[in-house]
């Protein structure tokens, strides 16, 4: 199988960040691509150079990496599989440095990976797997050069797959792995990829359930009737404050709440799957009971009885 193992390392500047490094290992650990590149628009990065050591002095008679996209594309259009660690961030600066065809299909962060092996053994949030330099210490690497220059990560993160792969795949005993066995097979790889795809999905899915979950209530105010969304139930004690509260969030104003002019009531509350599309489509089913106000002020309503009623049925499904 072609795997292109990579690391790059760049200005970090926000929508202007620009790769100052790439560094691309090959399956059988042959160091295929390490170049220094001139960004176009920075001329200074300190914050990222004391990371990384790359001073402008060292690129300032290198090409542009737009100059050498050619070269840099035909190695991962003949790729199979494309490795980093913390993927995501190397594949988005090349994606805005013009690199095409990173799918997400065709990644696989050794970040992940790691997680896979080690996430119920030491209680591990998906979020907060270590760094790459904790990883190799986990795999027995011993670094030769000083971790984040591109090509030393790249090295340690082909290292940390090799290991970690292994044994993910007798960790959920999805093929015979004979401890002779110097090189995974492409069926093997796949194997072991396709599961961590499988894991990983499901492991986002049930983040954005629980995310989507929370409240709608219907506050009786002087003003009207106010609809708020919750991520958690509305507190008995904060009810005389809700009115104070901006549109779908939790702020309050303290200040206000306490004054008796604002004192108010929940008419009605519902648990949701997912409460903000709960609050876009009651927000759609009660527009024409607005009450009239002006730009940037809240949304009071005049509903009825059955109003109120046909809110307290409402439920829903997530569906992200």
């Amino acid at each position: 199988m072609h795997i292109a193992c990579l690391d790059t390392e760049s200005t970090s500047t926000g929508k202007f960040n620009e790769i100052l490094e790439l560094a691309i290992y090959s399956a059988r650990g042959e160091l295929i691509l390490n170049s220094l590149y001139k960004p176009r628009r920075n001329r200074r990065w300190p914050h990222s150079e004391k990371v990384h050591g790359i001073s402008p002095l060292m690129v300032q008679d290198k090409p542009h990496f737009q100059d050498c996209l050619r070269k840099v594309q035909k190695i991962f259009d003949r790729s199979q599989m494309v490795l980093g660690f913390a993927l995501e961030n190397d594949i988005r600066i090349l994606a805005q440095s013009g690199v095409t065809g990173l799918v997400p299909e065709k990644c696989l962060d050794v970040r992940e990976l790691f997680w896979g092996v080690y996430g119920d053994e030491l209680a591990m949030d998906f979020y907060h797997v270590p760094s790459l330099i904790k990883c190799a210490e986990f795999c027995g690497y011993v670094w030769k050069e000083s971790a984040h220059s591109a090509a030393a990560d790249a090295k340690a993160t082909l290292f940390c797959y090799e290991v970690l792969m292994r044994r993910f795949l007798k960790k959920y005993n999805l093929c015979q792995l004979p401890e002779e066995q110097e090189r995974l097979t492409d069926e093997q790889i796949y194997l072991g990829w396709h599961k961590l795809h499988e894991m990983v999905a499901t492991e986002l899915h049930n983040r954005a359930v629980e995310r989507a979950k929370g409240w709608l209530y219907l506050i009786d105010c002087p003003e009207g009737i106010l609809m708020v969304a919750r991520k958690k139930p509305m507190a008995a004690r904060k009810e005389s404050a809700a009115c104070a509260g901006e549109n779908g969030t939790d702020a309050v104003s303290r200040r206000e709440a306490k004054t008796p002019e604002r004192v108010s009531r929940v008419l009605a509350g519902i648990e949701l799957a997912d409460y903000a599309k709960g609050y876009d489509e009651m927000f759609i089913r009660f527009r024409d009971k607005l009450i009239p106000h002006g730009p940037g002020e809240k949304n009071y309503y005049r509903l009825t009885e059955a109003d109120i009623d046909e809110f307290r049925s409402y439920s829903n499904t997530f569906e992200g």
